[in-house]
């Protein structure tokens, strides 16, 4: 594209992204560094965008002019060359105006599968127009992917290319199998980010059942499944028993009792005990559940 220019403003790539959609301005060329945000939008857009950052804490700033500028400059004294030109690209467009291939390059090629599941989900697809995609939306979900900094989608004549580039010192600590359950428990939230939740909130599961899937489901009709990398957690709600011996039944050694659960975990839902008398005291018995988190591939 020669109509675009390059701006960077201080924000996250989720909130820029968020403001530019909602003025339904397409951003291309995304990467995030830091405190900044990386975009470039069609000259079009630059004084919607400006309006849109106005405030200062945003500090957006041009880093990058577009081709476009030097071109009508130049077709002010070539118009036969103008003309010339708009014809080719009109030409150029029409012939080039379907998708054949998605194409995922970049060191986050092992995303594939997750990123032409976005691509989809946006309305992007094979042997079609891009007439309903929304390519800032598939931007932002592909930039929020553990470990991913960079993402550009850019068509070039007949194939969707979409360039994604990640963290390579945390992607090599990434776990390429599923996140299993190493309690039993019953579901009390299950999030993920990429790869195939098998059980929902309320469902009671086994120590070792797979919470989140490495594949990810594809087609239109669901029947395709493809390997990608599991992201995303599990909270579940698990039960626990633990015994306290103390001298006596007192108020303060009952107080005593119900903080020994808390080596099992922080968060405890509910308690209840009971009193056995034994030599020399007496052993509160302490029944409780409490709230027990896993994940994976996540920070």
């Amino acid at each position: 594209m020669t109509d675009i220019t390059s701006l960077t403003v201080t924000a996250t790539a989720e909130t820029a992204i968020k403001k530019l959609k909602k003025a339904e301005i397409s951003v291309f060329n995304c990467f995030k560094s830091g405190t900044e945000f990386t975009f470039s939008v069609k000259d079009k857009h630059l004084k919607k965008v400006f309006a849109i950052f106005s405030k200062p804490c945003y500090n957006i700033r041009v880093v990058g002019e577009s081709r476009r500028t030097h071109f009508i400059k130049r077709i002010i004294t070539r118009a036969g060359l103008a003309v010339g030109a708009f014809v080719f690209v009109v030409a150029a467009a029409v012939s080039n105006a379907f998708v054949f291939k998605i194409s995922v390059s970049g060191s986050g090629a092992y995303l594939a599968s997750e990123v032409k599941r976005i691509i989809y989900e946006s309305g992007g697809k094979e042997f079609t127009l891009l007439t309903h995609f929304d390519a800032p939306a598939a931007t932002g979900k592909i930039l929020a992917l553990p470990q991913v900094t960079f993402c550009n989608i850019e068509k070039k004549g007949s194939i969707l290319k979409v360039d994604v580039q990640v963290d390579e010192e945390l992607g090599e600590k990434a776990s390429l199998s599923s996140l299993v359950a190493d309690k039993s428990g019953t579901v009390k939230n299950i999030v993920a980010i990429c790869g195939t939740p098998n059980f929902s909130v309320g469902d009671k599961v086994q120590k070792g059942d797979i919470l989140i899937s490495n594949y990810s489901v594809i087609g239109e009709e669901g029947e395709e499944k493809a390997e990608c990398l599991a992201v995303g957690y599990a909270e579940l709600e698990c039960s626990g028993r633990c015994e306290y011996f103390a001298e006596a039944d007192t108020e303060e050694n009952l107080k005593a009792a119900y903080s020994s659960a808390l080596l099992y975990s922080d968060e405890i839902l509910t308690r209840s005990h009971t009193v056995k008398q034994t030599d020399g005291g007496v052993i509160f018995v302490i029944d409780f559940t409490y709230l027990h988190k896993l994940s994976i591939n996540l920070k």
